[in-house]
């Protein structure tokens, strides 16, 4: 906030508004070599507003500054600080296919240091030429994300029948597992069966065949051919005693597998169908990088132009015609105007006068005649020891209009201690005093001068409340004595 003198005095403020005339009242006589003395006196005018004492320190004013950067998509580059402000152009993907190999080049800087813009207004042009080649890999990125998503879903598609597929078929084998089992057991054993008969069948023919024999009948050729056949019936019974065996074995691990994966079919298609879509997503990913590169270069610079993104002072400028745009890097500084501060030392015995979010005023060397307000915004706690004084440094936030403070500007700062508001004040020195009672000369509007009676209040140290006596806009005097050899 800005304020008039007229509205808030601060303890040693200089007169306002106080039209000064030299009145010679009177002199005395004196002799060649001896000095003449004049009462000379002085109008001022009675005036309205605050009277403020306080603990008042001088300091010079600290802009911050705002930058306004440019980022290109580089997957090399990295996020603006918290501190700065970037205008994104092509986003910050960390995929090269959001990135353009082409270069921006500068064709033309509308702005130089110390020149005040708008938000909005042109700052750089870049040449159609490179824009164009520019635009056109950023389109090129964004085509060949959508083939690259395209084919990632057609795989994971593809993935997902086969995992269906696996547990369709899980379930049906468990649910026939038992059965198989069965049937191959049986299997097993009907050969067993089946090989036992035929060496039973055999041994039968070699006790007939003998007892013929015995009877005196011949048979030994047919005997001799059917303990052949006999023995070769008896180890084809092994052999499927051994098969039976081993087929019980296999038939258990089959059965055993078909029920592991019956009882588990759904955990096998939740793994199978897991990690299936990532490489979906991260096409996905890929395409949003991409598209928001387009989107993002396009609404910063699609006709060529960088524009202020905020109103101020031009601190710096990064570039010139002919230079070529890099990632993440500073187009403009600007003055934040939004961030003005002004640092005081405050000796140990005052600062407990100090505290954050007081309302403060600030008088500036180069307005003699404007009040600024300010807040308590820091105080250092670290004390800063001189030869003989030990100080705190306060720093103080400017709030309402800062036009025209610029950075290194000097000025006071008063931490209030007492103030009365919006009454009638004159200088201390127009205050005559005879006794308890207090007068002043006023001077009427035809010239005449009146001595007036005066209730007086809280004084400042330079001007004094009056409570009675006195309206504002009334003109007194104030003597003093001039001596002239």
């Amino acid at each position: 906030m800005k304020l008039s003198k007229k509205k808030a005095v601060i303890g040693s403020a200089v007169v306002v508004s106080a039209a000064v005339v030299a009145v010679a009242v009177g002199s005395a006589y004196a002799s060649a070599g001896e000095s003449d003395t004049e009462v000379v006196s002085k109008e001022t005018t009675v005036e309205r507003g605050n009277l403020t004492v306080g603990v008042t320190e001088s300091g010079s004013v600290t802009i911050s500054s705002l930058e306004q950067e440019v980022d290109l998509g580089d997957s090399s580059s990295s996020s603006s600080s918290s501190s700065s402000s970037s205008q994104s152009m092509g986003g910050s993907s960390s995929s090269s296919s959001s990135s353009s190999s082409a270069s921006l080049e500068v064709e033309e800087v509308y702005v130089s240091v110390g020149q005040t813009v708008a938000a909005g207004d042109p700052l750089l042009k870049i040449s159609d030429e490179s824009l164009n080649e520019y635009l056109s890999d950023l389109q090129d990125a964004v085509e060949t994300a959508q083939a690259e998503l395209d084919s990632a879903n057609v795989t994971a598609k593809s993935d997902e029948l086969d995992a269906t597929y696996t547990y369709n078929t899980n379930i049906a084998e468990g649910n026939v597992a038992q059965a198989e089992y069965d049937a191959k057991v049986a299997e097993l054993q009907a050969a067993i069966d089946s090989a036992q008969a035929d060496v039973d069948e055999s041994a039968e023919k070699i006790a007939t065949y003998t007892a013929l024999i015995a009877s005196g009948e011949d048979y030994s050729a047919a005997l001799a051919e059917e303990q052949a056949n006999y023995n070769t019936l008896l180890a084809k019974l092994s052999s499927a005693q051994s098969a039976y065996t081993t087929g019980l074995v296999s038939a258990q691990e089959e059965y055993d597998e078909a029920m592991l994966n019956y009882n588990n079919a759904s955990s096998i298609y939740s793994v199978e169908t897991n990690s299936i879509y990532d490489d979906v997503e991260d096409a996905q990913e890929e395409l949003e990088d991409a598209q928001e590169a387009l989107d993002e270069f396009t609404a910063a610079i699609g006709d060529g132009i960088i524009y202020a993104e905020y109103s101020g002072n031009i601190e710096t400028v990064s570039y010139a015609a002919g230079d070529e745009l890099t990632s993440s890097s500073t187009v403009v500084t600007y003055q934040d105007t939004s961030d003005v501060t002004i640092t005081v030392s405050v000796a140990q015995e005052d600062i407990t006068a100090v505290n954050i979010g007081d309302t403060v005023n600030i008088e500036l060397a180069a307005y003699e005649d404007v009040l600024y307000e300010g807040t308590v915004t820091s105080m250092d706690t670290s004390a800063s020891s001189g030869s003989s004084t030990v100080s705190y440094d306060v720093t103080v936030t400017f709030t309402g209009d800062t036009t025209g403070v610029y950075t290194d500007m000097t000025g006071n700062v008063t931490f209030v201690t007492e103030e009365v508001e919006d009454v009638l004040y004159v200088s201390n020195k127009a205050i005559i005093n005879e006794g308890t009672t207090s007068y002043v000369d006023r001077q009427n509007d035809d010239g005449t001068v009146e001595k007036v009676e005066v209730e007086t209040g809280f004084s400042d140290g330079v001007y004094c409340e009056i409570k009675s006596g006195l309206e504002e806009g009334e003109i007194v005097l104030i003597e003093s004595q001039v001596t002239s050899e």
